[in-house]
């Protein structure tokens, strides 16, 4: 190293130069064979990322053609049938039978406006297409009845019939699709989901982003659930039986009921600020009958409304790591919301009832510190007599906490308990339609959102301090005096998360401070009686 003159090119430097080109090379080689969809032959599909370039078949499918012979025909100049309810209104286009300018009319933005879902111009959601085709089939529409149109198109010989029958009051579409008459050339017919792509919102500590959209896709073999971010997304997945594209409160979705197991293609695309999924289903035998049949919905993301559609559609809410926690959360809000009539007060109800349920454990929390705090004489000695042999120390500390039954861990079993609730809480208040927009009282007009004048947090903060100062103190001075600022740090964590959610927390240390007080005048009526 030392030696200036040395030549680049020596022995080392050129074993070391082929080891990593070899090393570049052979994991090349393996992430081609283990995502062979992203190496393979990346063709630009900015102007139109919906549309699809004719691609290898799944595995197990039957091998098609990139696209059908028979002649599309001319499309006529753009038809729209109009269909309004209580709840939804939109149009139904006669390119590809695809809805387009999609209100739910229950639901406004949080500036107020409708609730639109969907993309406004090129391709729609649920229109029909052609395999490997980038127009949508032309479509004569007819309206049987009130909440049923079928449309007819003519592809060479194919003879195409779109039935959709809607149900407003379940945000739900039925499809049925029907291809006749096709020759050998016929490769199938596909459906999409489609969505504008949201504008990232600033972030910062105290201002995360609330607003979320993603792609979630069901199949037989797997879940998959993909966030938009800041890179653009193109994954295929074959057997679907859910497919969906939507934003935390609201969803297209799709679940399929065909014979027929389509295969999902998602986009995403920041240069079209699209998102959108394809559903391809192939011929399997040529020259026969094509029969398609799936479940649309387009609507609020509601638990309980969902659980009446289709069991399979409530894949498409998501409370995280601890979902099956946060769902029974949310049928006890429920069920206590419809006691009160107030979200806030059902939050309220069920923060009471989760420390009733944990009681047991801040009795025996209480009491174990308690016991520390009496033996802490003790200890300190120890500590004094062993400090060169921290060993001892530890053997001796921990006899003297079995020979008084003390638990050193006693005292964080109540907040342990409690973490799961709080996160799927969390997740609940931040996810759940029921909660969207939903008014407390005062200046709370939206338990999903932050407390616009963080009265919440900052009480919260006052009552955790007084909650802390009254807990026995077993711990050393500078331990000490970093838990009491605990209740500030956790003040500005809670500045920016939902006032649900500080309505929670403030209920619970208030219940924790009536707790405390109450075990302080129990525990000095003991010690009084003893004497």
């Amino acid at each position: 190293m030392n030696n200036e003159n040395q030549s680049f090119l020596d022995t080392r430097t050129i074993v070391a130069v082929l080891l990593v080109g070899l090393t570049f090379v052979a994991w090349q080689s393996y992430m081609q064979k283990k995502y062979p969809e992203t190496y393979a032959g990346k063709k630009s599909v900015a102007a139109q990322p919906a549309t699809e370039t004719p691609t290898q078949p799944a595995s197990g499918s039957v091998a098609q053609p990139s696209a059908p012979e028979a002649p599309v025909a001319v499309p006529h100049d753009e038809k729209l049938v109009h269909f309004s309810s209580d709840t939804l209104a939109f149009d139904i286009s006669s390119r590809g039978m695809g809805i387009k300018a999609v209100q739910v009319l229950k639901y406004k933005t949080r500036s107020g406006q409708t609730v639109e879902l969907g993309h406004g111009d090129g391709l729609l959601a649920f229109e029909t297409r052609i395999i490997g085709h980038h127009e949508p089939l032309d479509f004569h529409i007819e309206q049987s009845s009130p909440n049923v149109f079928v449309g007819y198109a003519q592809v060479g010989r194919a003879r195409i019939a779109k039935t959709v029958k809607i149900d407003p009051e379940k945000y739900v579409l039925d499809y049925q699709v029907v291809a006749e008459g096709a020759d050998e050339n016929f490769p199938g017919l596909t459906t999409a989901l489609t969505e504008d792509i949201e504008p990232e919102s600033a972030l910062s500590v105290l201002n995360p982003r609330r607003q979320k959209q993603e792609f979630f896709i069901n199949t037989a073999e797997k879940k998959d659930r993909t966030l938009f971010g800041k890179d653009d997304v193109q994954k295929t997945f074959s057997n679907v039986r859910v497919a969906s594209v939507g934003s935390q409160y609201f969803t297209q979705a799709i679940v399929d009921h065909s014979a027929i197991m389509p295969e999902a293609k998602a986009d995403l695309s920041h240069a079209t600020k699209l998102a959108s999924i394809l559903l391809n289903y192939p011929v399997l035998n040529r020259g026969q009958k094509l029969e398609l049949d799936y479940m649309a919905f387009v609507g609020p993301k509601s638990l309980s409304l969902l659980q009446q559609v289709d069991e399979n559609l409530t894949l498409v809410v998501d409370f995280g790591f601890f979902n099956w926690i946060g769902r029974h959360i949310l049928d006890l809000l429920r069920w206590f919301y419809g006691l009160v009539g107030n979200w806030g007060v059902a939050i309220i109800c069920l923060t009471v009832v989760v420390r009733l349920l944990v009681l047991p454990i801040n009795i025996y929390s209480f009491k174990s510190m308690r016991a520390m705090q009496a033996i802490q004489p003790q200890i300190q000695a120890m500590r004094e007599k062993y400090k060169d042999d921290q060993q001892k120390q530890q053997q001796e500390m921990m006899a003297l906490m079995r020979e008084n039954k003390v638990n050193p861990v006693g005292g964080c079993l109540p907040a342990l308990l409690q973490m799961p609730i709080f996160f799927a809480l969390y997740q609940v208040l931040g996810n759940s339609i029921e909660l969207y927009q939903a008014p407390f009282g005062l200046w709370i007009h939206d338990l999903s959102l932050k407390d616009p004048f963080y009265i919440l947090p900052a009480f919260m903060g006052v009552t955790m301090f007084f909650q802390q100062k009254m807990t026995p103190n077993t711990m050393d001075p500078s331990q000490a005096k970093m838990m009491l600022m605990m209740p500030i740090i956790f003040t500005f964590f809670m500045i920016s998360l939902p006032s649900g959610l500080s309505l929670y927390m403030l209920i619970g240390a208030l219940f924790s401070v009536v707790q405390q007080t109450y075990f302080l005048k129990q525990s000095k009526t003991l010690v009084s009686g003893s004497k």
